[in-house]
C-alpha cells in the first residue's frame, strides 16, 4: 500500500525529494517514543509526494503571507522603519542617595519563568485572536474570498484558476492511479486538493484519507468545490480529520453540514506548537495521527 502525500502552501523553495525526507525524519523522531519504530521503514519505502510546490516559481509569484503564522513575506521599505539618530543634548546630573527597594527581587530563574510565561500568553493570545477572525470572516465570504486573492495567492489560483487546477492534478495523477491501495494524507491546502480530486475521480480506490490542518470548514474554500459536498466515491475506508484548537485556520472540525457524512468524519482534536501552529510539524509528531496511521498499515497486512 502506498502513502500518498499533499503538501500545503509556501513549499515554493523546497524540491519533492527534500520535502519528503524532511517529513519522514519527522515521523522517525515521532515513531520511536510510540514505540512504532518497526513501520518507519515501510513508511519510507512506500511514500509519495505530489508535489506542486514549484508552480508559483515557474510563474513568479509568492505568498504575501507565511500561513502558518500570518507573518508577512515582504516588507516595504518604511522610513520608519529606519533607524531615528538623536542630536545630543546635555543632561543634568543630580546627585542622590540609592534607596533601597521595598520590591521583591527577581532572580535570574524566576525572570526566565515570567519571560516563558508573558510569551506563552502573547502566542496564545495571538492565535486565538485569528481563530476567532477566521471564524467571523466564515460568515463574510466575499470578504474571505478577498482576503485570500490579496495575501494567499496559491490558494487563490487553486480556487480559481483552471489552468493551475488542472497542472496540480496532473501531479496528483501521476501518483494516485495505479493498481496499488492508497492511503492520501494532505495538509492545509493539500487537503482541499486531496479532497478536490478524489471527487472528480470515482474510480479511484483510496483506503483511507487523513487530513491534517485542513481549512475545508470555510465557506469560501467550499463555495470553490463541485457541490454537493458529499463523502468521496472513491474513499473506501475512514476519512480521519486533525485540526489544532489552536490553529486558526483548522481549529473546526468537520461533523456539521455540509460534512455530515455517513460514514462520518473521524475528528482528532489536537494541540500544535503555539508558536507554529498550523505547520505540518506539529501534527506529525502527534501521538494521535502516529498511532492512526500506524493502525491502518496494520489492518492492511
Amino acid at each position: 500500500m502506498n502513502i500518498v502525500w499533499i503538501h500545503g502552501m509556501n513549499q515554493q523553495h523546497k524540491t519533492a525529494r527534500t520535502l519528503l525526507q524532511h517529513w519522514l525524519i519527522i515521523l522517525k523522531q515521532a515513531l520511536e517514543p510510540c514505540g512504532e519504530a518497526d513501520y518507519f521503514l515501510y513508511i519510507q519505502r512506500h511514500s509519495r509526494l505530489a508535489f506542486y510546490g514549484d508552480l508559483l516559481t515557474r510563474q513568479h509569484l509568492e505568498n504575501t503571507l507565511n500561513a502558518s503564522t500570518l507573518i508577512p513575506q515582504h516588507w516595504s521599505p518604511f522610513s520608519f522603519l529606519h533607524p531615528i539618530h538623536l542630536t545630543h543634548t546635555a543632561t543634568l546630573n543630580i546627585e542622590h542617595q540609592t534607596e533601597i527597594s521595598q520590591n521583591p527581587q527577581l532572580t535570574i530563574s524566576d525572570e526566565l519563568s515570567f519571560n516563558h510565561k508573558i510569551k506563552y500568553i502573547s502566542l496564545l493570545s495571538k492565535d486565538i485572536a485569528f481563530r476567532d477572525l477566521g471564524s467571523l470572516m466564515n460568515h463574510f465570504p466575499k470578504l474571505h474570498s478577498s482576503f485570500i486573492h490579496r495575501f494567499l495567492i496559491e490558494a487563490y489560483l487553486y480556487l480559481s484558476n483552471p489552468h493551475f487546477i488542472h497542472t496540480v492534478h496532473t501531479r496528483l495523477h501521476e501518483q494516485l492511479h495505479g493498481t496499488k491501495a492508497k492511503i492520501v494524507i494532505g495538509h492545509s491546502l493539500g487537503s482541499v486538493i486531496a479532497y478536490n480530486y478524489l471527487i472528480q475521480h470515482p474510480e479511484l480506490h483510496i483506503q483511507a484519507f487523513i487530513s491534517l490542518a485542513s481549512p475545508l470548514a470555510f465557506r469560501v474554500i467550499q463555495c470553490h468545490l463541485q457541490q454537493p459536498i458529499q463523502r468521496p466515491v472513491a474513499l473506501y475506508g475512514d476519512w480521519i480529520n486533525f485540526y489544532s484548537d489552536i490553529d486558526f485556520l483548522s481549529a473546526f472540525p468537520l461533523y456539521q453540514k455540509p460534512f455530515a457524512f455517513n460514514p462520518a468524519i473521524i475528528n482528532q482534536q489536537i494541540t500544535t506548537d503555539l508558536a507554529h501552529p498550523h505547520l505540518i510539524e506539529g501534527y506529525l509528531q502527534h501521538p494521535r495521527f502516529i498511532n492512526s496511521l500506524t493502525d491502518l498499515l496494520k489492518k492492511s497486512t
